[in-house]
């Protein structure tokens, strides 16, 4: 048989048992474990909240053997998660942040124990301590302090306990992978309870650089900590204070290379060609050599600088500090105040052209070096309320961040030694606040309304030095927002919703790699969305299954990105709006106890999206082909996608007593995704599967835990990110997927 053959049948068994499995006899059977999320701000089961949520608990997340946030991504439709050499971006129903400069904002927001964090902190992939992961589609800004137009994730913390416990995690892996996860909880009075979690990662990389200089690529070095104190002044006021910090000093994966241009006529090639490695770049259009990788590899890349002197290097300095104060001024009213404030510190370099010699056959090299800190303070006031009939929130949001920056390009080397190209350092601050609420109100026994409100106001200011041009921009957006819905219960267990939503993402500038040209620092308009969903969520089969749909359509007006602009001298990043966009989708979440022994969970996500701009809007990029010579091939947007096609995650588990012995899980979890086209029409990124194989030991008393697991099993070449094209050199980069890797984790509770 055949590797595509068995892999095919793999994906087509998992399929398979995941429907027949109803038809297994139920004498055996049990009631799936409820999940209790707070995704309107208070508890609730999640099959009672009419917002399409997928959630993980902490208990889950350990007992799947998740020790990031892809694997918890990957387990989510309609979500996707993209690792650049030093960036991740997150995605949520096919609606990309396409400006990733850093002063970029995401579409998907991110919060921390109720603690709103931009994309920029979001550093690694790494997990501490969690009591539960929250991923929230469609807008929220009702509910959340930060809007976002596409959704957000929320990660949340274990807390301090009323009686001393703890864990302690070892695991060793591929690639010489050493992690060591512990925490420990417990009373220091009567009154103040207090927790330590402690996380430490590193490997010594998975890719060699085939480039002269040598060295070792992809390596992880990391370190976080997180501290909570939490006092009980009385039985109605609690106030929590954290800390958290992180230290990240890794060199991240080189950037492939692949050629635009037909080796023989010079002229645009079909996007598979370009991904299948046919093409050259633009060196071959003034007859120098080509460039980049023969042969695109995940583990054997090319750069032609020395990661061991610091090219790739990735660094991420983090603190936080919160204090959150919740007093229960009545038997259904509280009050909670959350103050925090955050600081980063991040550097990286990395080497643009994804090559072994340099631009044009070593003319020059790109080295990209990109720094910046920011410092947020954030603070909200939330007042909640309700009873049987009704319930309300009522929320005051402030956000205050200085962001500096300094993005630079130089040449380290090749046939012109030294050239700078101008830099930018640019200093941004933005300030807003919002006042938010939403408000719930049963209309009959089984049907219920919902409606929210939020206004927004933010002030922008940049200033910004490239070379020695200064310039400043400002601008300032409000925002009225909304959300209507209703629910019906046709039965205790089975809930149907529609809602309609709008949001919006501020207006912002472009701040990197500006080249002398203060004019890309004109301000872009705000991106607004007005969405509209239609949910159902059912629990069958006795408690034995909850199936949740979802069908959506998110009409998107101005969309934000940052295009590299070959233009007709000079290749400049400019941020546009190009233009409007439809996305169409659907959801659909099974998770399945058919029998005492067996567990399934089954995720099926389905996208359209259409750019809607103007007749010949566009940018050009590269030195062009034909009558476009030296003045760029142009890419009209209209028409174009933003993401399409199926996706396919789910996970099955096969429990097994061993008596005395303890107890024995065998797990395979999955994640399929359809081939996709980007909305240049040349980023293409073909179908793949990964398939991660697990067997998991616990002894009878729960205190010893044993995983061996294998990751991305069949060892998949796939393309985890596209970078645009690069102005003037026709050519592409990109970052390859993680390779096979497999591992031991033995863990001790007490």
């Amino acid at each position: 048989m055949s590797r595509e053959s068995f892999r095919s049948w793999v994906l087509e068994f998992v399929i398979a048992v995941s429907l027949v499995a109803p038809a297994v006899g139920s004498a055996q059977s049990t009631i799936i474990e409820e999940i209790i999320v707070t995704a309107q701000k208070r508890e609730q089961s999640l099959q009672d909240v009419p917002i399409s949520v997928t959630s993980f608990s902490g208990d889950m997340v350990d007992d799947f053997g998740f020790e990031d946030t892809r694997d918890i991504f990957y387990q989510t439709p309609n979500v996707d998660i993209s690792q650049f050499s030093y960036y991740g971006g997150i995605t949520i129903r096919g609606n990309p942040t396409l400006n990733n400069s850093l002063a970029g904002e995401g579409n998907v927001a991110l919060y921390f124990d109720e603690v709103y964090r931009p994309v920029s902190f979001y550093g690694g992939n790494e997990m501490l301590d969690v009591e539960r992961v929250e991923v929230l589609r469609g807008p929220q800004g009702t509910l959340f302090g930060r809007n976002s137009t596409s959704g957000l994730v929320h990660f949340i913390s274990r807390k301090p306990t009323e009686e001393l416990e703890g864990y302690a995690n070892v695991e060793l892996g591929s690639y010489d992978t050493r992690i060591f996860e512990g925490a420990i909880s417990g009373p220091l009075s009567d009154r103040v309870r207090g927790r330590l979690a402690v996380k430490y990662h590193e490997n010594d990389g998975f890719q060699t650089n085939q480039g002269p200089p040598g060295g070792k690529l992809a390596v992880t070095d990391r370190l976080a900590a997180r501290g909570h104190l939490e006092f009980d002044f009385s039985d109605a006021v609690n106030l929590l204070l954290s800390v958290e910090a992180s230290d990240l000093d890794d060199i991240g994966k080189a950037f492939n290379y692949w050629g635009l241009l037909d080796p023989i006529t010079l002229t645009q090639c079909e996007p598979k060609r370009i991904w299948a490695g046919e093409c050259v770049g633009g060196g071959a259009f003034f007859g120098l050599p080509t460039f980049g990788d023969p042969d695109v590899h995940v583990k054997r890349p090319y750069t032609e600088h020395d990661p061991d002197n610091g090219d790739g290097r990735y660094t991420l300095e983090t603190l936080s500090a919160t204090a959150r104060l919740r007093w229960q001024l009545s038997e259904s009213v509280e009050l909670v105040s959350i103050t925090a404030y955050d600081s980063h510190d991040r550097f990286f370099n990395t080497d643009e052209d994804g090559s072994a010699i340099g631009v044009f056959g070593g003319f020059y090299s790109y080295n990209d070096s990109y720094t910046s800190e920011t410092d947020q303070i954030t603070q909200e006031f939330r007042l909640t309320g309700g009873n049987s009939e009704t319930d309300w929130l009522l929320g005051l949001f402030y956000f205050d961040e200085d962001r500096g920056s300094t993005s630079l390009v130089a040449d380290t080397g090749g046939i012109i030694v030294n050239l700078q190209i101008p830099g930018t350092i640019v200093d941004l601050d933005t300030k807003s606040w919002a006042l938010f609420g939403q408000f719930g109100r049963k209309l009959a026994e089984t049907v219920r309304f919902v409606g929210g409100l939020r206004y927004t106001d933010e002030e922008k200011e940049t200033n910004v030095l490239t070379q020695t041009i200064p310039g400043s921009q400002e601008l300032s957006d409000d925002n009225l927002s909304f959300m209507v819905g209703l629910e019906w219960r046709p039965r205790d267990e089975w809930l149907v919703y529609g809602t309609i939503s709008s949001s919006f993402r501020s207006g912002n500038f472009a701040t990197d790699l500006l080249f002398g040209d203060l004019d890309q620092l004109r301000a872009v308009e705000p991106e607004e969305a007005v969405s509209f969903e239609l949910g159902s969520k059912s629990t069958l089969l006795d408690g034995r299954m909850n199936l949740n749909a979802t069908l959506f359509y998110q009409d998107v007006t101005d969309k934000q990105g940052l295009v590299y602009d070959g233009g007709v001298t000079t290749p400049v990043t400019r941020l546009i709006t190009v233009g409007d966009a439809e996305i169409y989708g659907a959801e659909l979440e099974l998770f399945m106890a058919p029998v005492e022994s067996l567990e399934l969970s089954l995720g099926v996500g389905w996208l359209d999206s259409e750019v809607k701009a103007p007749a010949g809007f566009g940018f050009s990029s590269g030195f062009g082909t034909g009558a476009n010579a030296f003045v760029g091939d142009p890419f009209f947007l209209d028409g174009s996608e933003l993401g399409s096609g199926w996706s396919l995650n789910g996970v099955v588990r096969y429990h097994i007593s061993l008596a005395g012995a303890g107890n024995l899980t065998l797990q395979a979890d999955y994640d399929w995704r359809e081939e996709n086209i980007g909305q240049n029409r040349i980023d293409y990124v073909e179908d793949r599967l990964l398939v991660n194989l697990r067997a998991f030991w616990s002894s009878a008393s729960g205190r010893w835990e044993v995983q061996a697991y294998v990751e991305n099993a069949f060892d998949e070449k796939y393309i985890d990110n596209l970078g645009t094209i690069v102005a003037g050199e026709d050519y592409a980069l990109g970052n390859m997927g993680m390779p096979q890797w497999y591992g031991v984790k033995i863990g001790m509770n007490f």
